[in-house]
């Protein structure tokens, strides 16, 4: 009796599988941008970063500082909800969880 190789229910492996980019979306620019027109909250953001020890620079290398501005949108966006519960926050929130995803 000949045994063959068993024929693979599928014609994809590991290997075929193409590995999702990580992609770093948004830069220090960007999150300032995010809080255009609403120069309280930014000015809020950019102290409680600074007071967390972060500069700019270390916005782009850093995992720990990325994380800082995640949270610190975060609490923009409830102040924003309590506040003026009617201002669009989709950019603000789309920059938030690009960083928390990261």
């Amino acid at each position: 009796m000949h045994l063959s190789a068993p024929t693979p229910n599928s014609t994809k492996d590991a290997t075929s599988r193409a590995a999702k980019p990580r992609r770093r979306a948004f830069s220090w620019p960007d999150v300032l941008r995010c809080l255009e027109n609403l120069d309280a909250l930014r000015a809020g953001l950019v102290a409680a970063y600074r007071a967390a020890g972060f500069s700019p620079d270390d916005f782009e290398h850093l995992l720990a500082a990325r994380a800082c501005v995640a949270r610190e949108l975060t609490r923009c966006e409830d102040w924003l909800e309590l506040h003026r519960p009617r201002f669009d926050r989709g950019v603000i929130q789309a920059v938030r969880r690009s960083l928390e995803t990261e």
